[in-house]
């Protein structure tokens, strides 16, 4: 879980002037008592050894209702991590300029599952001379140390983490291993945002993003070539990673192959259609409760259907397995009939008929797999 509190945050105190030690200290917008963490580390050289006190002119109002993350921070004991603390954190401006601005930026793990931001730019500050010189060997052995708790943090979501395949289970559709495999790989795409927005901007940034996402086969690639004297490849650095880098290379390959099946490709024409009408239709219909649950519902199926491909393709695959699968979907597809019926008409008709051709494709699909 990811909380960028940054309008939350009143002030703080950064105090790093004992070697080993941040104590950070955080007012928030509810006039409450602020947010103690004392934590092992230090921050990253820019700062290490001071006193940073800020003031964020950019806070929003106090809420009418105290967040339940802040209830929960200041209810219980909680262990909390450092990552990057730093005031050089970088971005480009968004104008036409696109200038470099600096940043405070305050990166706090609490018990490794969240991973607390708070970055603010343009703000008022004081800070102390160092009370201690890091070294650029210390800094950069923090730097690691960060990365660690980082990646800690992405392992401990990824594991928790249920898309629409997992979520959509059920007790009447007997899960297979592509189930877990294609959940694992959308996990890591979910999280990945972040961390683009994390070391996007950093010199060599993509190959501690592949660290911290585990890309383990991607690094090995890298470090070859830099072993074999090869320049970096800027197509490499500067590629906005899918959703099948984050599988194995023989099941990304099996997946990609998947996905050109004539029964996905028909799914996906049925898909399109929906975020037509459905994910960029009207405000109104967009929120609804009616089309936040035709969504989830279609999903799943979708989810389930690349998995249930995925298994036919596979050498000796469990038959009665996948036949099980397929009566489930096909009953589900028939259900989203249902679930069109609160819809608008002009979404409902189109909708019904693309689900009528999915069914069918499908009863095709269960054929063949039986000639």
């Amino acid at each position: 879980m990811l909380a960028v509190i940054s309008p939350l945050i009143a002030r703080g105190v950064i105090d790093n002037t004992a070697r080993g030690l941040i104590d950070l200290q955080l007012w928030c917008t509810d006039g409450l008592e602020p947010l103690h963490m004392r934590m092992r580390g230090d921050c990253l050289r820019d700062i290490a050894g001071c006193r940073l006190e800020f003031t964020n002119t950019g806070a929003g109002s106090p809420p009418a209702q105290v967040p339940e993350l802040l209830t929960a921070l200041r209810s219980h004991s909680h262990n909390y991590t450092a990552g990057d603390i730093t005031f050089s954190r970088r971005t480009q401006d968004n104008d036409n300029r696109g200038a470099i601005s600096n940043f405070l930026s305050i990166e706090i793990f609490v018990n490794e599952e969240v991973r607390l931001l708070v970055e603010l730019s343009g703000i008022p500050f004081s800070i102390s001379l160092p009370q201690w010189e890091q070294s650029w060997e210390d800094d950069n052995v923090q730097r690691i140390l960060n990365m660690e708790a980082l990646r800690a943090h992405i392992n401990i979501n990824v594991a928790k983490y249920r898309g629409p395949g997992i979520a959509g289970l059920g007790t009447d559709m007997p899960p297979c291993i592509w189930d877990y495999r294609l959940n694992k790989a959308e996990a890591y795409m979910a999280i990945y945002p972040s961390i683009h927005d994390k070391y996007g901007p950093v010199p060599g940034g993509y190959l501690s993003a592949a660290f911290v996402m585990e890309r383990t086969d991607f690094l090995g690639r890298e470090a070859a070539a830099d072993e074999a004297n090869m320049p970096p490849d800027p197509e490499v650095m500067n590629h906005d990673w899918e959703v099948l880098d984050f599988l194995p290379k023989e099941q990304a390959k099996a997946v990609r192959k998947s996905m050109h099946h004539k029964l996905f490709r028909e799914a996906s024409h049925m898909t399109a259609l929906v975020q037509q009408l459905l994910l960029h239709g009207s405000e109104k219909l967009k929120s609804s409760k009616e089309a936040a649950d035709f969504l989830s519902a279609y999903a799943s199926i979708v989810s389930h259907t690349l998995a249930t491909i995925l298994l036919t393709e596979e050498d000796n695959y469990d038959t009665e397995l996948a036949d099980h699968r397929i009566r489930v979907l096909m009953a589900r597809i028939q259900g989203l009939r249902a679930l069109t019926g609160p819809l608008p008409a002009p979404c409902r008709e189109p909708i019904c008929k693309a689900a009528d051709q999915f069914l069918s494709n499908m009863q095709h699909f269960s054929t063949s797999l039986h000639h």
